[in-house]
């Protein structure tokens, strides 16, 4: 019988897609063939590696750009700078959809289903939210964690609310999220930015809420 330590990688050999189960071999010496499990969709040829072990028996997560950031060879420890560069590009790839903005409960989420579920804890991600020079800011909103990328990477959102200037005497909060349908914390985000650059100017002297003047569209 064979027992493959936790942290190995082996080549995905004979496998059932549909019942995502199959061979894997594993070189040493001489090269073995181990009977494997996986929820991930694999194809012969991938590499993977062993996060369970058992004698002649496998469970295998792909070897991807997420496992790249374990640390040792048990599977047990993440680097929290590589950590930081998934967040980031995770908040990246949403930025259109969401102003790259994501609590941490999502971003757990999305991890969750990825190649290190088995690892990943809420304290790796609020460990990653604390670290000196993060390409983004961490948040606190209504009690929620929220990581976003700097309003200067979303230069879309920029655009949307200059254009909607150009049709009103003055934007609001309430103007931009009919017109928008985005999140309190997407608005809040870009029109203090827009203010700081001097693209608007924030009067606050009105009863039923703040108006934003674009001087120039």
């Amino acid at each position: 019988m064979v027992k493959i330590p936790i942290g190995e990688i082996v080549v995905i050999d004979l496998w059932n897609s549909s019942k995502k189960r199959g061979m894997v071999k594993y070189n040493t010496n001489t090269m073995d063939l181990v009977r494997a499990e996986s929820e991930f969709n694999l194809t012969k040829g991938d590499l993977a590696i062993v996060v369970e072990s058992h004698d002649s028996f496998v469970l295998v997560v792909p070897k991807d750009e997420y496992t790249e950031i374990v640390m040792d060879d048990k599977f047990k420890r993440i680097h929290v700078k590589g950590l930081i560069d998934i967040i980031y590009s995770i908040l990246k790839e949403r930025k259109n959809e969401t102003g790259g903005i994501l609590s941490l409960e999502d971003i757990y989420s999305i991890l969750k289903r990825t190649s290190i579920q088995s690892i990943i804890t809420k304290k790796h991600l609020n460990k990653a939210g604390k670290y000196k020079d993060i390409p983004f800011d961490r948040i606190k909103d209504s009690g929620r964690v929220y990581f976003a990328l700097k309003p200067s990477d979303c230069p879309k959102d920029e655009v949307i609310v200059a254009n909607i200037a150009k049709y009103h005497s003055h934007v609001t909060k309430d103007l931009l999220q009919r017109a928008t349908n985005w999140s309190d914390l997407r608005i809040n985000r870009i029109l203090d930015y827009l203010v700081r650059k001097n693209r608007c100017r924030k009067d606050s002297t009105y009863l039923n809420g703040d108006r934003y003047f674009f001087q120039s569209i």
